[in-house]
């Protein structure tokens, strides 16, 4: 519900969306705040006047509107392989278009003050729509602007078809980024987040983990921060709480 634009049409395996006229932004439901990680996404489809602006999301970053538009997101353009972010434009290497595959790569330092276990979601209101039941969540664009700061020895690095571009960021915003794609008109792009990647980057010069290890990491951390939430607040929590 809050990972796309309604308008993108997704695949029925999720692992593949078509755009709709201007563009605007999907991203992975799971995203990774430290360590090195890659995932891949092959242009299947790009018909003339299309265009598309992959790479990694924050939370916060506009759905409707390319991915790079504002300081939560990176991204590297099919035309011109110009790289974006903060609405920024740059060179960066040659574009890319239908059949090509590309490697995203991003190395996140460990902060010294960095959280483990993530925030539980048991302490939130329940919202019922659409016959489903959603924590209630705040927005906080304002507050994360403001919170924002370069986190050191941080990089982005993009390959196409196995064959290194170079860094394309360096010294990147700290926070949990997402894999992300944005498309202009009604291009379509796959993704592959592993573990068999098509043009794997060498292990041992980058020691990176597939983005496919994050879905069972992140089911045993929110479950462990549940527990916790859960643990503290025994004799505190009453059965109405959850109610609608």
């Amino acid at each position: 519900l809050h990972d796309r634009a309604p308008q993108l049409r997704i695949s029925e395996d999720r692992l593949a969306v078509t755009g709709d006229k201007g563009y605007c932004m999907v991203r992975a439901t799971h995203s990774v705040c430290r360590g090195i990680w890659y995932w891949e996404a092959s242009i299947e489809e790009m018909p003339e006047g299309s265009a598309t602006r992959l790479g990694w999301a924050q939370e916060y970053a506009n759905l409707q509107a390319p991915l790079g538009y504002d300081k939560f997101g990176y991204s590297w353009r099919s035309r011109k392989g110009t790289r974006f972010h903060d609405c920024r434009g740059k060179h960066y290497s040659s574009g890319y278009g239908e059949g090509d595959t590309l490697g995203f790569l991003v190395v996140l330092p460990e902060e010294s003050d960095i959280s483990y276990i993530p925030q539980t979601y048991k302490d939130r209101p329940l919202v019922k729509f659409k016959s489903h039941l959603y924590y209630e969540e705040k927005d906080r664009v304002s507050e994360s602007l403001k919170n924002l700061h370069i986190l050191h020895g941080s990089k982005l690095m993009f390959f196409k078809n196995g064959e290194y571009q170079g860094e394309a960021f360096i010294d990147i915003y700290a926070g949990s980024y997402h894999p992300a794609i944005s498309i202009h008109k009604s291009a379509t792009v796959s993704v592959n987040f592993g573990p068999n990647f098509k043009f794997p980057p060498s292990e041992k010069k980058f020691n990176y983990r597939g983005f496919w290890e994050k879905a069972e990491e992140a089911i045993c951390e929110q479950t462990l921060a549940d527990l916790l939430y859960l643990t503290e607040n025994e004799g505190k929590l009453r059965l109405d709480t959850y109610c609608v």
